[in-house]
């Protein structure tokens, strides 16, 4: 019996890689519970089992987005103790092109659209980015603390970090054949930089 309930993270994280990989090659809404249970191999009844819906298994996909964007830049982090050195490496990460290519636009933004007609995806959303912004305020507030950055609202300026990435991510996925999106990176993460206060 335990050994099924370790197994289970496991399952679901399978499940989530097979729907979000659907999701990227056929779109949201030919992403049918038969559909991945097909890729897999496996009867839908056992996706079922772990989530009773699609719209669960979509807000269990934004959380699973959210530890793709944290695995890039989380792990680095590890024995930074320099506050200017940590944003530098946070910054160099967000507006970085392995950022950019780590979640598909048209995957994310189609779950995204969802979330204005289920509360329950919304709160995902609204997870995935609070908690992105608790570890850009962290960051921020030990910065302001250490003199790096100069005075300001830790929660104010990740909000505008996450403002300029986010619309950055929109641009991009529109645009991206009409512009060099890795010097366009670079600029913005200058432009936070010398909001911020720091050296470019």
């Amino acid at each position: 019996m335990a050994r099924k309930k370790d197994r289970a993270p496991v399952r679901k994280r399978e499940i989530l890689e097979n729907f979000y990989q659907v999701l990227v090659e056929e779109g949201l809404e030919r992403a049918s519970l038969a559909r991945i249970a097909s890729r897999m191999g496996i009867h839908p009844s056992l996706i079922i089992h772990y989530f009773s819906t699609k719209e669960k298994m979509v807000g269990e996909l934004v959380q699973y987005i959210l530890e793709r964007y944290q695995e890039t830049f989380l792990p680095q982090l590890d024995g930074i103790k320099n506050p200017r050195e940590r944003l530098s490496v946070i910054l160099n990460s967000v507006f970085g092109t392995e950022w950019m290519s780590l979640v598909d636009g048209g995957a994310f933004f189609s779950c995204y659209a969802l979330s204005y007609r289920n509360q329950q995806i919304r709160e995902s959303f609204q997870k995935m980015y609070y908690t992105l912004r608790e570890i850009l305020v962290e960051e921020l507030r030990n910065c302001i603390r250490e003199g790096v950055i100069r005075d300001g609202d830790p929660e104010k300026l990740a909000d505008f970090i996450i403002s300029l990435l986010e619309g950055y991510d929109y641009y991009r996925g529109l645009m991206e054949d009409c512009e060099n999106f890795e010097e366009l990176g670079g600029y913005l993460k200058e432009v936070v930089k010398r909001v911020l206060g720091m050296e470019v």
